[in-house]
């Protein structure tokens, strides 16, 4: 409910400028108040604006709009008790006299401390009372309130409730695009698919560039198999919408990728600002797994419209994925000379340890961990490297923190259960597995309980689970390669070839991360397993052939957009 927040700011701001003088006319009693807006208006300063309102209220402690902002401050430093105790007071103490402020808005305000809270069940009926008090004395906010009681109704799972206050929004201005977005939106999750896009039909004309009417459309079209249809929708939400989710636009165009390669390159030519297009092909190829073209493009990117620090980073991870981790390191380096990052000390560590430089990849794991040492990841990746390494002591202490910091990562309790168990350590190993169960419920690319089954000698339900992962994404490599691992594990060595067959005809090309992966160990010297590795990797070399690959560039302070 982002729209209730900011408009509720917005509110408070108007609320002041409007009835403030009116209430102390004659006094300026308000002088501290307008000194709390004006240090947030002009400096941005949270503490002396506290500071005034604090004031403010020893002196009127029943001023609502005084109450109002301090709530406000007191969200912003998450001390949700005081605030709800200040929108509690002034719901009590609030009459026409005292403030311009409606009840219901007041209790609107009430219901984003339990947003903020993660509190959606009372969110909702804070809603619900703004939402009745609204019918009666606040009819300028009622469309506001309604959408919002709609969408907390919506992510209670309580369809019906909110379709009935979409209804009555249309009844209050059918033209209402807010409310016929979320009526189809609903429809698309029941299965009425040919009601919600006659419903966004007679949205879109009432006004074309309201860009949630092509989101919508896109997912419906989608659900319908219509992928053309469902593209066109994804390229008319890209072009009115600056915030609009590019990873559900590019599941969408990976369907049809002619199609979609061709919308966007007639969208770029015809667009005042094609740069923003441009970019969207870069990352239409790397979601592809078109690497070389991705890095193509990015290169293309880079010579039209000059150097951005994140291309280097982005475009990295395509040079890793074709096995190239020399130029990979060395853009995603020209990154972390820009400046430090996190997330590019990780990837970096990954590039390292898949070339086999170990303790450069410790190293940068290591920067990382210093950058956020409360991240669990980066201890996950670290200790991998000490295992590969054989050092095993290292390895359990990087495991050990990193479920001291988080103890839902299931991938930690895998590589601490797996060691525990070559140890011996039968018990302790079954406790990691068994808290994988307990963690792990889906069944997707991220999963790791089929081995924590395999561990647990539940073959069966592993092979279940494999098979589910495979049939939610039947095109991912990554998952017949999960799938030969497990085979493999199982002693079931002809059939780990087969997947790990499978995962190369899919696009799979870590060959150094098959070299030092051990769930592999069983089949590695098998005559079958070594062909199959030399004829894939001829075919990859012959593949990077029809490229050219330059030497990336660094940064230019000149420019410093990002993608």
């Amino acid at each position: 409910m982002k729209k209730l927040i900011i408009f509720l700011a917005t509110l408070l701001a108007l609320t002041l400028s409007d009835n403030s003088h009116a209430q102390n006319n004659k006094t300026n009693l308000d002088y501290n108040l307008e000194k709390a807006f004006e240090v947030l208006r002009e400096e941005n300063d949270y503490a002396k604006a506290f500071d005034y309102v604090n004031k403010q209220l020893q002196l009127t402690p029943d001023y609502v709009d005084a109450l109002l902002l301090r709530v406000r401050l007191f969200r912003y430093r998450d001390e949700y008790g005081r605030a709800m105790q200040d929108i509690n007071h002034a719901i009590k103490v609030n009459r026409p006299r005292r403030s311009g402020v409606s009840n219901a808005t007041l209790h609107w305000w009430k219901a984003t401390i339990y947003e903020d809270m993660d509190d959606m069940e009372n969110c909702a009926a804070s809603l619900k009372t703004a939402y009745q008090l609204a019918r009666k004395e606040d009819k300028d906010n009622l469309q506001n309130i309604s959408f919002d009681y709609a969408q907390a109704l919506y992510d209670l799972d309580d369809l019906a409730g909110a379709d009935a206050i979409y209804r009555a929004m249309l009844r209050q201005n059918e033209a209402d695009q807010a409310a016929m977005v979320g009526l189809a939106r609903n429809m698309n999750l029941r299965g009425e698919y040919d009601q919600a896009i006659a419903l966004l039909e007679k949205c879109q004309k009432y006004d074309p560039s309201y860009s949630e009417i092509y989101r919508f459309k896109m997912r419906t079209y989608d659900k319908l198999g219509d992928s053309v249809k469902a593209i066109d929708a994804g390229l008319d939400w890209f072009e009115r919408d600056d915030d609009a989710d590019i990873n559900s636009i590019l599941e969408v165009f990976v369907k049809r990728q002619n199609y979609a390669e061709a919308g966007i390159k007639t969208r770029a030519k015809a667009s005042d600002d094609p740069f923003v297009w441009d970019a969207l092909l870069c990352n239409f190829y790397q979601e592809c797994g078109r690497y070389a073209q991705a890095i193509g493009a990015y290169d293309a990117l880079e010579e039209g419209y000059g150097h951005f620090p994140r291309l280097n980073e982005l475009r990295s991870r395509c040079y890793k994925e074709l096995g190239l981790y020399d130029l990979a390191i060395t853009d995603i380096s020209l990154a972390l000379e820009w400046a430090d990052d996190w997330e590019d000390y990780c990837y970096r560590g990954d590039y390292y340890r898949l070339s086999g430089d170990l303790d450069s990849a410790i190293a940068d794991f290591t920067a990382a961990i210093a950058e956020l040492p409360d991240e669990p990841f980066a201890y996950y990746r670290r200790g991998w490297c000490y295992e590969l390494k054989g050092d095993i002591d290292n390895a359990l202490k990087d495991y050990d923190t990193g479920l001291d910091l988080a103890d839902d990562y299931p991938y930690l309790n895998l590589m601490r259960g797996e060691i525990l168990y070559k140890r011996g350590d039968k018990e302790a190993a079954a406790a990691d597995f068994e808290r994988i169960l307990e963690l792990d419920t889906e069944p997707d690319v991220s999963s790791c309980r089929m081995y924590a089954l395999h561990y647990l000698g539940r073959d069966t339900e592993a092979d279940e689970w494999m098979d589910r992962i495979i049939a939610a994404e039947p095109e991912d490599d990554g998952n017949y390669y999960d799938l030969a691992c497990l085979r493999s594990l199982q002693g079931r060595s002809q059939e780990s070839i087969a997947a790990l067959r499978t995962a190369f005809e899919k696009g799979y090309r870590s060959f150094a991360h098959i070299q030092m992966d051990d769930d592999l160990d069983a089949v590695r010297n098998l005559l079958e397993f070594k062909a199959l590795i030399k004829e894939y990797e001829a075919k990859h070399a012959e593949f990077l052939k029809n490229y050219h690959f330059r030497t990336p560039k660094g940064p230019s302070p000149i420019n410093t957009m990002a993608i």
